[in-house]
């Protein structure tokens, strides 16, 4: 049994311990690490602004799921990658091609909903090849709430990243990534909080 909680954050492992087993995951993001791209909007799950991309193994692949963060506990990410909002540009600045078509389709109005589609569309562009059925994405990003503008430029921007090739670096380090992921699979117990 590990009393620690393992996983990958910017392609390096974390190790944590004595965290409260109560902790989310969005605390966790924006107390500790400051990652304040992800926000919380109402706790509950319902709105999807607090949504991150939870690398995992299937079939021995990564695959990436939009998880929300304010009802997610950090210990369920154990064994898993994180990735926020903050952490899909390019090192040199350049926006994620998400990111990019999120701009070019003028689909964002406040932002404060913005960081959580960009992420489910991430998770969406990371899951799938070739253009993007409009109808896919409405399905996709049906747990992400916008009150200020209407849907059409978000799925708009979704369908623009799709049309082209998708060689970002998280496909790229896909297979490092899963090494670190299938290290980290050690099948153990853990148990967080008193003894």
């Amino acid at each position: 049994m590990r009393q620690t909680i393992r996983f990958i954050r910017k392609g390096h492992m974390v190790e944590l311990d004595q965290m409260a087993p109560t902790t989310m995951l969005l605390d966790y993001l924006r107390e500790v690490e400051r990652a304040t791209g992800t926000k919380e909007g109402c706790g509950e799950g319902d709105c999807g602004a607090c949504t991150v991309a939870v690398g995992r193994l299937k079939d021995g692949k990564l695959a990436y799921e939009p998880v929300n963060a304010c009802i997610h506990m950090l210990g369920q990410v154990d064994g898993c990658e994180i990735v926020t909002v903050e952490d899909i540009a390019e090192d040199d600045g350049k926006l994620h091609p998400i990111q990019a078509a999120m701009v070019q389709s003028h689909a964002s109005q406040c932002g404060f909903c913005t960081p959580g589609f960009v992420m489910s569309l991430f998770t969406l562009y990371q899951s799938t090849d070739g253009k993007l059925r409009r109808d896919e994405v409405n399905d996709w990003i049906a747990g992400n709430l916008c009150r200020c503008t209407g849907y059409r430029p978000i799925v708009d921007a979704a369908v623009a990243a799709s049309a082209g090739t998708r060689n970002d670096r998280f496909r790229v380090a896909a297979r490092d990534t899963a090494g670190l992921l299938s290290f980290l699979a050690d099948n153990d117990d853990v148990f967080i909080g008193d003894s």
